[in-house]
């Protein structure tokens, strides 16, 4: 099992209301599995995948991820956990300016204190598997951001919020 969710949900405060942004969910996700996470907009998918790839915690309910249990986990093991297993594209690919493309792919790589030269050879791989290496100078503004970077760290667990439909607008 990669993650799993028990009765994990999310809200947010707002003044005096509750926003609830995931409801009360249970979910798991194994080794080798697609999973696609559909719905309407303001359904909880962005929500969830956050969830998953540990960049929230959840109010409510259980998350385990790599048979950890995240809501036991301090921010600076949380982001050892996110650098080390999961690879996230986010919506808006969240790139790093003033980085390139390839800069921005190989910054998680650099954090794991991979080799200069694997971290060469993986980013080329990466930016080659999305069509990216005509692009791979381009600053963040001129680029098609950079769904390789979720990739580069070849992370057990990958996680994309919406980014080929956001390449495909560009």
């Amino acid at each position: 099992m990669l993650a799993e969710l028990k009765k994990a949900g999310k809200e947010y405060k707002v003044g005096d209301q509750t926003i609830v942004a995931l409801q009360p969910t249970d979910f798991t996700m194994r080794e080798g599995e697609l999973t696609l996470i559909i719905g309407p907009s303001g359904s909880g998918k962005t929500t969830l995948l956050s969830l998953l790839g540990c960049v929230i915690y959840p109010s409510y309910g259980d998350l385990w991820v790599d048979g950890q249990h995240i809501n036991a986990l301090k921010e600076n093991q949380l982001a050892r956990l996110r650098l080390e297993t999961i690879g996230f594209v986010f919506q808006n690919f969240n790139l790093l300016m003033p980085l390139s493309a390839e800069e921005n792919v190989a910054m998680p790589l650099k954090l794991m204190n991979v080799k200069s030269a694997e971290i060469k050879r993986r980013v080329k791989e990466a930016l080659e598997v999305v069509d990216m290496t005509d692009r791979r100078k381009n600053m963040q503004q001129n680029s098609a951001g950079c769904p390789a970077g979720g990739t580069a760290q070849r992370p057990p667990s990958i996680s994309s919020d919406g980014a080929s439909s956001d390449c495909d607008r560009r």
